[in-house]
């Protein structure tokens, strides 16, 4: 077993977040070494053991520098810089997306949905029985974290980003690594202010279940119904007024005391 991505409690780090470090220390390296477009990079076991990650991890790192960039990857011969990281990379999540915009929620579930329809049907058509066990047991870890850890934080797309990980397309899942940062971005309040966790865990079983049978069709249906534009918009209201309706309460306490 691959422990290098377990975190300080034995529990195994997600990966997205683990990645996401990945890309920042490799960043870093080629600013502090003063790396220079052309210059070459240790290989890989050099980084795996320097950032104390697993192999799976440092590969997803590469693919998101390599999307921006910033890294070129040459078969046979190794790594190299292709253009000098910077604090703002046009690729990055923050450049593509501003979470304040106008019809920022609706432009970004509209480019989920494309996303997440391609790689439903795909997966659909590609997964082994393993890769579908796999995706029933990540499904029984989170209701069971559900039910009996109070601490349990749900992590956005995750299941989604599994399922990506199943059609072997790399730009997919680079694609919806960046819909799952720009989410956060949008909704990190909503995440603790809507319960839908078990809603939204029951309607994963059920794509899982429709991918089981290859129903595409079916597949379709359920993705369609799960990213709804008008649910998430009710969440943000709701998420809205509870803030709102706590900012109040919080001044009213404090005239209070006053």
């Amino acid at each position: 077993m691959d422990t290098s991505d377990l975190s300080r409690n034995g529990r195994r780090a997600p990966r997205g977040r683990v990645s996401e470090r990945v890309v920042e220390e490799i960043r870093a390296y080629i600013a502090q070494n003063g790396l220079r477009p052309g210059h070459k990079l240790p290989p890989e076991r050099v980084f795996i053991d320097r950032l104390a990650v697993g192999r799976s991890s440092l590969r997803e790192a590469l693919r998101v520098l390599t999307t921006l960039g910033v890294i070129e990857v040459r078969h046979g011969d190794g790594m190299y810089v292709a253009a000098m990281p910077d604090d703002g990379p046009a690729g990055s999540p923050a450049a593509i997306f501003d979470a304040t915009e106008q019809n920022a929620l609706r432009n970004l579930v509209e480019t989920r949905l494309g996303i997440e329809l391609a790689a439903t049907i795909a997966a659909t058509q590609r997964a082994s029985d393993e890769d579908l066990e796999r995706l029933e047991l990540f499904l029984d870890e989170q209701e069971q974290r559900l039910r009996t850890d109070p601490g349990y934080t749900w992590e956005p797309l995750a299941f989604e980003l599994a399922v990506v990980e199943i059609t072997g397309n790399t730009w997919l899942y680079d694609v919806e690594a960046m819909l799952r940062d720009a989410w956060l971005s949008l909704s990190e309040g909503l995440l603790s202010s809507v319960g839908r966790h078990r809603e939204w865990l029951t309607e994963h079983r059920a794509i899982l279940a429709s991918m089981r049978s290859r129903n595409v069709a079916q597949v379709q249906r359920l993705v369609i119904a799960h990213v709804s534009l008008q649910r998430f918009e009710d969440d943000m209201q709701t998420s809205g007024n509870a803030r709102r309706r706590s900012r109040a309460a919080r001044a009213m306490s404090g005239r209070t005391r006053t």
